[in-house]
Formats: C-alpha cells, sequence, structure tokens
C-alpha cells in the first residue's frame, strides 16, 4: 500500500511540472546559424564613388538579434520595412514568422521601401548582412 501510495505521489509530482513558456522554440535548420544575439561592428557603404567603411564597435546601436523563426529584431521590436526572404550562404530562406512579432507603434508612420531579399553570410560567430541598397553590415556574435 505504501508503495502504490508512493507511486501515485510520484506521478502526481511529474506530471504538475511545468515548461518554461517564455522560452523560444528550437530554431528553424535554416536559420540556426543566425539564430542569437548580434552585434554590429562595421558598416560598409558606397558614397560617390568611394567605399566608406565605419567602425561601429563602439557606437550606440539597438539591440540586433535574429528569432528562431529567422525574424529580425531591433530592441525587440520587428523591423518597420521587414524583409523577408534571405540567402543565408547560398540557400533561399523565406522568413514566415511563427509567433507574433511585435512592432513599434511609429511604424505606421514609416514610408517604407524594404528590400526584396537580404544576403547572409554567416560562419561561426561573425555574420554579414548585405541588403539591396548596396550597404553591408558585419556583425559578431554576443556571449
Amino acid at each position: 500500500m505504501q508503495r502504490l501510495a508512493l507511486l501515485l505521489l510520484l506521478l502526481w509530482a511529474f506530471s504538475n511540472c511545468k515548461r518554461d513558456k517564455s522560452a523560444e522554440p528550437q530554431p528553424l535548420p535554416e536559420v540556426a546559424g543566425i539564430v542569437g544575439k548580434w552585434h554590429l561592428v562595421e558598416t560598409r557603404y558606397t558614397a560617390g564613388d568611394s567605399t566608406v567603411v565605419k567602425n561601429m564597435t563602439n557606437e550606440p546601436q539597438k539591440a540586433f538579434s535574429i528569432r528562431f523563426d529567422g525574424v529580425m529584431l531591433y530592441d525587440g521590436y520587428g523591423s518597420c520595412c521587414a524583409t523577408y526572404e534571405y540567402e543565408i550562404n547560398g540557400n533561399v530562406f523565406k522568413v514566415k514568422p511563427q509567433k507574433d512579432v511585435p512592432y513599434d507603434i511609429n511604424c505606421g508612420l514609416v514610408d517604407c521601401f524594404a528590400c526584396p531579399k537580404l544576403i547572409i553570410t554567416q560562419a561561426g560567430d561573425e555574420m554579414t548582412i548585405e541588403s539591396c541598397f548596396g550597404g553591408i553590415d558585419r556583425y559578431v556574435r554576443k556571449k
């Protein structure tokens, strides 16, 4: 009888364990390498006939992260003019948000032109994102 009571108590205890609902789901395999928090270290763009390279390591910037489903977030908000197709290391990925994307209230005031596709090159803890405007941003993963 005691064993039965102990078994029932253990079953009840384990069945009432709760998982952390705030934890993000596992990253989609296509974006697993780029998921996480990133720090912008360099931006490169063309001005006239010159290429400008600017070190951004110590510049104030928004917190940038890529969510488990590929959605890019800036200070926790989705981009007002988000791009929904990436070419990641040569493979095309179409972003389909798996949960709600929070947007800043000021997005309603923005006249958008989003790039149809971003070119993302990632190896280890370094990543570059090239936009259709010709700019290239270089990031390192935050630890």
